[in-house]
């Protein structure tokens, strides 16, 4: 699914011909038994005939098109800005309205374009915050207007990544979905596994934190050996 700026950048860079004035585009594709593929077909026309317009492709070559613009969406962000930064967000699908709007209502309190390129059908948000890095304080804000929106994908009960991982930035957000045990735990199971720190270092668990983030073997916290952390 594609919101109203991503079609527009999209659209100028492919021409394939999607409504420029649209408030957003949804790309559905089935797979399976062509009987199977049949029945479902009927079924999501008939969801879709709320919409504004509804193409169906007729062969290969459309349906390539169609795709090759939702493809072609962070790329095209260059005509909307010199950089952009984007994030990895997953959120439960009957939310998908709300955390857009907050999205929208973040943007605007800190005066930058966000893009909305996604996977609806799994609430896997890629919002694409665009900005100009030669202007002072942009990126800055855009960092901080990220964070904001992975905030609002957790507070709606989704999760700080969809499908890529947490490495250096993400990492940061792990305190917002798991409590210190949670994350001690997961520190002393990764230094079982890697008591020399050589998988992905500096990645993953947040620092500085409780226990610490150092490599080698689980070190016990004076907090943990004083009794405060007994049921870790």
């Amino acid at each position: 699914m594609m919101d109203n700026l991503s079609i527009r950048a999209a659209e100028g860079a492919t021409g394939a011909g999607y409504p420029t004035d649209a408030g957003a585009a949804l790309v559905v594709e089935l797979d399976g038994s062509e009987a199977e593929c049949e029945t479902r077909f009927e079924h999501v026309i008939e969801m879709c005939r709320g919409a504004d317009s509804v193409r169906v492709a007729q062969d290969e070559t459309e349906r390539e098109l169609i795709w090759r613009t939702r493809k072609a969406a962070f790329a095209a962000m260059g005509r909307i800005a010199p950089n952009y930064y984007v994030q990895d967000s997953v959120i439960p699908r009957t939310c998908l309205t709300e955390v857009l709007a907050k999205i929208e209502e973040l943007a605007r309190d800190h005066d930058l374009q966000v893009a909305n390129v996604f996977h609806a059908g799994d609430g896997n948000l890629h919002p694409l915050v665009c900005y100009d890095g030669a202007q002072p304080g942009e990126a800055e804000r855009a960092e901080e207007l990220a964070g904001l929106i992975v905030k609002a994908c957790v507070d709606a009960g989704g999760s700080i990544t969809g499908e890529h991982g947490v490495g250096v930035d993400k990492k940061r957000y792990m305190p917002s979905m798991f409590d210190e045990p949670d994350l001690a735990t997961f520190q002393r199971l990764r230094c079982a596994f890697d008591p020399d720190g050589r998988a992905n270092p500096g990645k993953v668990m947040p620092t500085p934190r409780l226990c610490g983030e150092v490599p080698g073997p689980y070190r016990r916290h004076p907090l943990e050996q004083a009794g405060v952390a007994e049921r870790f």
